[in-house]
């Protein structure tokens, strides 16, 4: 099912591409995951040679009359810097055509935080640019590489097989036309960078206090009956465990559509003991609430919808929650707003590590 002409009116192609641009690239940039930068500088060096739609004009993509993506990997020779096939300092030959087909494209920055489309096959061998020499011609979907229509270059990864990391990358031109519109697959990836942060921070907090402390607190105390009292521990496991549920079915759903989950940051949580975690922790289901109020009006699929909804009215119910724990009326308004990616960012840098 395609959104309605009133979500489309509320959330147009634009505002989309916006959103997948701050949750996926420029969310990974301007919060500094260290995925990003590590995995792309220095676990893949920049020594592929790549054609994006070999033999078409510009590199031109054009999803409305095709939704996939051909990459050729060309036969190239240079010098394994960082040892990763051989020692280092190393001049090899890279044959794709002898590699085990390992691949990932996408945005850099969808890339980096473990994304991007995986082939759809094992290719196909050619001699794409005439000089004599088989190269491999992968085709990947559109769905998962995070283009927005915005992107000017487009990046493939090669991984090893052994580790997933350290291997390859290339980039070439891309031009894609400037209304794209966001896939399901990208909003789900969003989604999961917000289910890994939430379940990091509460092994986080269970890792770091025990249940004699939790359920001895003020803000344990703050429960006239004991079974609500000595069950605040507990509460919190259960939402830990809800996050990772949230984890498991958005990783399988993404898996499910041909898709490649991104993968966790790492991060640092800032709180000072219990009553500063319980405050932090209004605050973070606020902006989950908020967020997947925000993401539910540019939905395709209807059973992706459904799931997305799910989560959201749990994670309300994780802040009702805290907002007790916290001495805050829970639910004090009729509707809740959704958040915008400019207002999310500021929010979740601060939980990113070395930022």
């Amino acid at each position: 099912m395609k959104p309605t002409e009133i979500s489309r009116a509320l959330v147009g192609s634009t505002e989309r591409r916006t959103f997948l641009k701050t949750a996926i690239g420029a969310a990974a940039t301007a919060a500094a995951i260290p995925a990003v930068s590590t995995i792309a500088s220095a676990h893949f060096p920049d020594a592929l040679r790549i054609n994006i739609a070999p033999g078409s004009n510009e590199n031109e993509i054009d999803p409305e009359t095709d939704d996939r993506v051909s990459v050729a990997i060309l036969q190239s020779t240079f010098v394994d810097e960082e040892g990763i096939l051989k020692k280092p300092g190393t001049e090899i030959t890279f044959d794709p055509t002898e590699r085990p087909v390992r691949y990932r494209f996408g945005t850099q920055e969808l890339l980096g935080q473990g994304g991007g489309a995986r082939p759809i096959d094992d290719g196909e061998v050619r001699d794409v640019n005439g000089d004599g020499k088989d190269d491999l011609v992968l085709q990947f979907p559109l769905d998962g590489t995070g283009f927005t229509g915005d992107e000017s270059r487009g990046t493939l990864y090669w991984e090893r097989p052994e580790t997933h990391h350290h291997g390859f990358h290339g980039t070439d031109t891309i031009h894609l036309p400037d209304d794209m519109e966001v896939s399901d697959i990208d909003i789900l990836n969003y989604a999961l960078t917000l289910e890994h942060l939430e379940a990091a921070y509460y092994n986080d907090f269970l890792d770091s206090y025990s249940e004699s402390e939790v359920e001895r607190s003020e803000v344990a105390n703050y429960f006239a009956r004991p079974t609500l009292q000595y069950s605040t521990y507990q509460q919190i496991q259960d939402v830990r465990d809800h996050e990772e549920a949230h984890v498991e079915k958005l990783t399988n759903t993404i898996e499910k559509l041909g898709g490649n989950p991104v993968e966790p940051a790492k991060y640092e949580f800032p709180y000072d003991g219990i009553e500063e975690f319980v405050a932090l922790s209004d605050r973070i289901e606020a902006v989950g609430v908020s967020a997947y109020a925000g993401v539910a009006p540019m939905i395709d699929d209807t059973e992706v919808l459904e799931a997305a909804l799910s989560i959201h009215s749990v994670e309300a119910n994780h802040q009702t929650y805290f907002q007790l724990l916290h001495l805050q009326r829970p639910a004090p308004d009729a509707f809740n707003s959704a958040r915008s990616m400019d207002q999310f960012l500021p929010i979740a840098q601060q939980f990113i590590a070395d930022h």
